[in-house]
């Protein structure tokens, strides 16, 4: 009986996400679209999955501009990194550069005396004690839904043209990035 409880659950939890009726890859930052046929009373939310790898804080966003029959009708706006926070989101760490430290030196903790081995004293200054040179970055990934709900007010074909907008360009690099319409 709890495993149909259970069940249940996990089948009205994945519906309440909606159906994925389109993608529209972003990752190389140019104006992507999507033509779709909806009908009075659709409601289309934006999802966003992004994954990206930078070295200072940056800005990212996404604009969503949507035509009816070929017009212009509305446009939307979205920073895809303030996602609902119940959906997936992660930060890891990854190596920019690894450098031998030209100031290194080797440190022997032991050495051998006509009494025994006898421990060294380490002796080096802080700059001299790391072997490398390390410098980190942060890898994101973040997918997550999106506020508002663009609800469709009349049946028609409606065009949905999409485009990554980020303010650097310093070490910073889209491995993916797309944008889900859901029904």
């Amino acid at each position: 009986m709890k495993n149909y409880i259970k069940i249940i659950i996990l089948a009205l939890v994945l519906n309440s996400c909606g159906k994925a009726i389109s993608n529209i890859a972003v990752e190389d930052r140019l104006e992507h679209t999507e033509t779709l046929k909806l009908y009075k009373g659709d409601k289309i939310k934006f999802w966003t999955k992004i994954k990206y790898r930078y070295e200072n804080a940056i800005e990212i966003g996404y604009s969503v501009k949507i035509y009816k029959d070929g017009e212009f009708y509305t446009q939307y706006n979205y920073n895809p990194l303030s996602t609902n926070p119940k959906y997936l989101s992660s930060t890891a760490m990854w190596i920019i550069s690894k450098k031998r430290n030209p100031d290194w030196i080797r440190h022997n903790e032991n050495r051998f005396t006509i009494f025994g081995w006898k421990k060294n004293e380490d002796e080096r200054e802080d700059y001299q004690k790391e072997k490398h040179i390390i410098k980190y970055g942060i890898k994101k990934n973040v997918k997550g839904k999106n506020n508002p709900i663009f609800t469709v007010k009349e049946d028609g074909v409606y065009t949905f043209k999409a485009k990554l907008n980020v303010d650097t360009e310093d070490s910073f690099k889209i491995i993916k990035a797309e944008i889900i319409l859901r029904k």
